[in-house]
């Protein structure tokens, strides 16, 4: 079983930082780039390395041993990802705990520098993920290896971690108070107002609304009762929690483009799951009586108190009519007793756990002398840290009840704080708020040789753009430009200032900036490329219904709301001078010595850069397992 997890955490790993390496790096980290990398760094920090690791833990503090600038140390450390998640694919003999601690090592270094275009839930979950991966790891490789009593404690970690990402994701959507989530319409706004709609969004987007209620219902069920049913003690309610997350993730995959996220929660839940399930082995022990009473009576309960809460009923104006039956205060008082309650649980299934560990170890074990010391050794070092994380996750964890966060102990929020630049473990809650409840907003550039205009729009590669052009589905790929334009429309200008940054490097032409937009942008603009003069305006995208679908084929309609940006230009002196005091201009950088090194790394930029991200991956993807098929 932790095989199967650990050969998907590399999938997920190659993907991640092939995403990251393919297009984007000079564009967004370049000295050029909107977000310049060597600005974060304190390159004339004159201190000792591992100072200034302790205070932001990236390998980037050696750029200069290796003889290159921030930007493209950033892409060798990326590539060097690459290549040892994708040899630990084929080649599994090598997938072992110093491969993980060094995967996990290089994305904590692109991340401490990736700014606003890496900090999202998904990066500190794979942070933490990578980290719990390198403890259920072997530390060396045998094809001899057989399951030692550490594993089963290790892999728990696993679905503690998923327990924590669905219920909290479930919880906060009610905690927000988010007027959708309380009446179930979220679903009638989300598929066109998510941040890349897959292509099959539309056609959800046109579900009746009785449908979207009772979706949101079973959205709730999933994240926020299912969960619970993780520690349960018969393995049938295990695997019916187990593939009520893998429907709601198959079904976010196929309607937006959430780049690994979904796929690395799939992988979470291999943890609920044992050997002879997953692999399909045959075995004559059948569910006792006990066990399938239990399950019934538990999934009974389960369609009741769904029933009962959410006022599920056949309906005469709708086939089925939901809405729910409790209110903010009862659900508040409800989370305080589920909070305390799951994290006792929890404990609870980490002792027993740990204790049944120990039992295999101390009277099942047939090893020899030597190989029961060592494994006692394994247990009482990897018992250890198990412990050292299950209690610093309490921290992030208890922050859904306030009442239960002050009432940890001391030293637990002191060790977290301890670490916490480490990213070891994070609090999550996915889809808090609904946004784009009348339409979803949207940023358009616009660009023109004259002051007057005319003005031409600029186009993204993935975003909703012009209205005749469709998104296009490119998961596992995240496209870091276009997503950060969906946060932008939610706020203003001045509280993005890579927008502005943006902004300056299309009117100077930078050319790996110019990568991150649409290909066609050059015969768009014809001559009129670069443009001089660049404005920003806000508008307002809804789904077109079906029957205006059918007549013009478009997906999307758009109403101009407002002004988003003024009239920038090149020499616009308030524009550099604003970016300069935002230290995206005028940062001294590291000067370039390893040019062989360099001209390397941009030959290996040309050859993702031939075909778009999302094949690239899929062909790498598709390419270590055909590899591993045919060895």
């Amino acid at each position: 079983m932790y095989g199967s997890y650990i050969s998907f955490c590399l999938h997920l790993i190659l993907c991640a930082n092939t995403r990251i390496h393919s297009h984007s790096f000079s564009g967004l980290y370049g000295p050029n780039g909107i977000l310049p990398s060597h600005a974060t760094l304190g390159i004339q920090d004159k201190r000792h390395f591992f100072d200034k690791f302790w205070e932001n833990p990236t390998l980037l503090h050696l750029a200069p041993v290796f003889g290159l600038t921030v930007s493209y140390c950033m892409e060798l450390f990326a590539l060097t990802g690459i290549l040892l998640s994708f040899l630990g694919l084929v080649y599994q003999k090598i997938c072992n705990l110093f491969i993980f601690f060094t995967l996990w090592l290089l994305y904590l270094s692109l991340y401490k520098v990736g700014q606003t275009f890496l900090h999202f839930q998904w990066d500190i979950m794979l942070l933490e993920s990578g980290f719990i991966t390198i403890v259920v790891a072997p530390i060396l490789f045998s094809e001899k290896r057989k399951t030692t009593p550490r594993d089963q404690l290790c892999f728990w970690l696993v679905k503690w971690l998923l327990f924590r990402l669905m219920f909290a994701s479930g919880v906060v959507k009610l905690t927000s108070k988010c007027p959708t989530w309380w009446n179930l319409s979220a679903l009638t706004v989300h598929y066109e107002s998510q941040c890349i709609p897959a292509p099959l969004a539309w056609y959800l987007h046109q579900s009746p609304v009785w449908f979207h209620k009772l979706s949101v219902v079973a959205t709730y069920v999933i994240e926020i009762a299912l969960p619970f049913l993780f520690f349960a003690p018969f393995r049938k309610l295990r695997l019916f929690s187990c593939y009520g997350q893998m429907l709601l993730q198959v079904m976010i995959i196929a309607s937006g483009n959430y780049n690994f996220f979904n796929l690395l929660t799939i992988t979470f839940c291999f943890s609920l799951m044992d050997d002879r399930h997953l692999f399909g082995l045959q075995n004559n022990k059948k569910a006792s009586a006990m066990e399938n009473t239990v399950t019934g009576i538990t999934l009974g309960l389960l369609i009741y108190f769904t029933v009962l809460w959410f006022g599920i009923d056949l309906g005469k104006e709708v086939p089925v009519h939901s809405e729910i039956q409790f209110s903010a205060k009862d659900f508040e008082r409800a989370l305080k007793l589920a909070v305390a309650t799951s994290i006792a649980i929890g404990a609870i299934s980490f002792f027993f756990t740990a204790c049944t560990s120990l039992y295999d170890l101390v009277f099942r074990s047939r090893s020899s002398l030597f190989e029961y010391i060592l494994n006692v050794i394994q247990y009482v070092t990897y018992f250890t840290v198990a412990c050292f994380l299950f209690g610093i996750s309490l921290v992030p964890y208890s922050t859904l009840d306030p009442a239960t966060r002050t009432s940890l102990p001391v030293f637990l929020n002191r060790w977290h704080g301890q670490f916490d630049q480490f990213h070891l473990t994070s609090s999550y809650g996915l889809f808090r708020s609904m946004t784009g409840v009348n339409g979803r907003p949207e940023v358009i550039l616009e660009g023109a040789t004259e002051l007057q205009g005319p003005y031409n729009e600029i186009s993204f590669k993935y975003k909703p753009g012009q209205i005749e052009r469709p998104c296009p589905f490119i998961v596992p790929y995240q496209p870091r430009l276009d997503w950060q334009m969906w946060f932008a429309a939610l706020g203003t200008y001045h509280h993005n200032p890579w927008l502005v940054s943006l902004t300056y490097r299309i009117l100077t032409n930078e050319s790996d900036v110019i990568n991150l937009l649409d290909s066609n942008i050059y015969n768009e603009f014809e001559e009129d490329w670069p443009p001089k003069y660049i404005k920003g305006s806000l508008y307002t995208y809804k789904y077109t219904s079906s029957s205006d679908h059918s007549v013009t084929d478009n997906s999307w309609k758009r109403t101009r709301v407002s002004d988003y940006l003024p009239i920038f230009s090149s020499e616009h002196e308030p524009l550099i001078k604003y970016l300069e005091n935002q230290r995206i201009l005028g940062q001294p950088d590291l000067t370039l010595t390893n040019t062989l090194l360099a001209s390397f790394l941009d030959k290996v930029w040309v050859i993702c850069s031939a075909t778009e991200p999302h094949i690239f991956i899929w062909a790498l993807l598709v390419s270590a397992f055909v590899v591993t098929r045919l060895s």
